[in-house]
């Protein structure tokens, strides 16, 4: 009986996500690692496609799942890093870098390899200090309380440093990336061009034991497989930089 209630309190562990203590029946040919998408923790910007839909109640500066819209909790556990980068196709159609045939924001290309030649010769600055062609995220993958899947904290242009922040606060603890939990937030910020809006990560304590674990089980399950994660992009352009 003592050893039931210990494999029922282990499926327990970290609310929403189960760690699997039996074979999965259904899955017996196998998963490959690039047939599963990651949803995003997506930052509201003024041009976010969900600013114009009815049916959601958001305004800029929330940060919401990437796939079901719900609200993320402002607290996460930072499992491990992974580096892709993407290339859009300029905004604007007078660009001398628009690719006509392809829609303004659409991608072009994406790779996780930063080896890539693509990514060797486009994410560089010019000699007149041109911004790269290609956009490189910072990722975390990351548990959030409650919610059933791991969610991608994606950090780039103006929210680059943060997602720096983020790596240096995780670093100099001395422990494993999951040992401490952090809070995600948002601040306004401004320029010339206008306003928007950009993660801020603060720190928040650390992991009890059983969330510990847990965080453990995903960091040995996706960690080596880091270079094939798939991350839901719906939206991606306007979910780090500013929408202008």
């Amino acid at each position: 009986m003592a050893k039931k209630k210990e494999l029922e309190k282990k499926e327990e562990i970290g609310s929403a996500i189960v760690v699997p203590n039996k074979p999965q029946r259904g899955f017996e040919e196998g998963i490959e690692q690039k047939d599963l998408i990651l949803p995003r923790a997506t930052l509201i910007q003024a041009l976010s496609p969900e600013m114009t839909n009815d049916e959601l109640d958001v305004k800029v500066g929330q940060i919401i799942h990437s796939i079901t819209k719900e609200k993320l909790p402002e607290e996460f556990i930072p499992i491990f890093k992974f580096k892709n980068y993407i290339k859009f196709n300029p905004r604007k159609k007078d660009d001398p870098n628009f690719i006509q045939g392809i829609e303004p924001g659409a991608i072009i290309w994406r790779t996780n390899d930063s080896n890539d030649p693509r990514v060797v010769k486009e994410n560089v600055w010019g000699d007149d200090g041109q911004a790269p062609t290609v956009t490189e995220f910072m990722n975390s993958f990351s548990y959030f309380t409650g919610v059933a899947a791991p969610v991608v904290i994606s950090f780039s242009k103006t929210s680059y440093k943060t997602g720096k922040q983020l790596l240096n606060l995780a670093k100099f603890t001395g422990e494993d990336m999951f040992s401490r939990k952090y809070r995600l937030s948002s601040v306004i910020e401004s320029n010339q061009m206008g306003t928007y809006a950009v993660f801020k990560v603060s720190a928040a304590g650390k992991v009890d034991a059983e969330t510990f674990k847990l965080c453990e089980h995903l960091w040995k399950e996706y960690s080596p497989k880091s270079k094939d994660i798939q991350v839901h992009e719906e939206g991606v352009e306007e979910t780090d930089e500013p929408p202008f």
